[in-house]
């Protein structure tokens, strides 16, 4: 059972989601402006001062983004000599390495992007779900179901499994947000530090041939992320389908910078 707002309610505005909205929106901008300079042959981006001021947001943010981008390889940071595009990474796909939702992923791509929830309910593991969550057998996960549109089309069909210990009372009524990290952040109180993720081209099975409207026989894209907290434990899987007309992916590897 999902339990969703009333028609017309409105959700608390905290510290947090402010925070967490400056950031993307300052990432997100700062992407748009990557593209941009790239295109007019212009590489070094302004300072950090100058970044802040032209986005309105504070020096922390603004940090916080050029990280992430230098971390997706899209820029590198130079001691003494500033922060410069990666030409060669404009213009490329989704990045395997990133952590962007999928409703993001699917909006750089140039679709109007929507999120669906088709399934919130408790379930037990199997052998397979509770080795990788490192749990016995049996015990039970909330499983989180979603498809994620693009121009309305179904692109990405992807599940959750969350250990339900961690998530208190009725897990299976909390919001189930935009991705896998932020539920987790906001459900359970944990950060995501890192993840492990198994790629591979399948044929699509039987409920992702429906909820993707696919043909059995159309290869799609297979990603098994497990999601590892600060005392290296696993705190998600996550099992992913990609119909690639809509979505393909590049892999940018980044070095330390001088």
């Amino acid at each position: 059972m999902i339990t969703r707002n009333p028609a017309g309610a409105k959700k608390p505005v905290t510290i947090e989601t402010v925070t967490a909205d400056s950031y993307r929106q300052a990432k997100d901008r700062l992407r748009d402006a990557i593209a941009r300079l790239g295109e007019e042959g212009r590489f070094r981006l302004p300072s950090e001062a100058e970044l802040s001021t032209a986005l309105g947001v504070s020096r922390a943010t603004i940090r916080s983004a050029l990280q992430s981008l230098q971390k997706e390889g899209r820029i590198r940071r130079l001691h003494g000599q500033g922060t410069f595009i990666n030409r060669h990474a404009i213009g490329i796909g989704a990045n395997l390495a990133e952590a962007s939702p999928f409703i993001d992923l699917l909006e750089q791509a140039g679709y109007r992007p929507g999120v669906r929830t088709l399934d919130q309910r408790v379930v037990a593991l199997d052998q397979e779900l509770a080795a990788s969550l490192e749990l016995p057998v049996g015990d039970r996960a909330l499983r989180i179901e979603r498809v994620f549109e693009a121009n309305g089309e179904p692109a990405v069909h992807s599940v959750d499994y969350v250990p339900a210990n961690l998530l208190g009372d009725h897990p299976e009524e909390r919001d189930p947000r935009r991705s896998t990290f932020e539920f987790v952040e906001v459900g359970a109180g944990l950060s995501v530090c890192y993840s492990v993720a198994e790629v591979r081209p399948v044929l699509p099975p039987r409920p992702v041939v429906t909820a993707l409207d696919v043909k059995r026989s159309h290869p799609v894209l297979r990603l098994r992320h497990t999601h590892i907290r600060a005392n290296e434990l696993p705190v998600a899987v996550t099992v992913v389908h990609v119909n690639d007309d809509y979505l393909r992916f590049s892999v940018i590897r980044t070095y330390l910078d001088q």
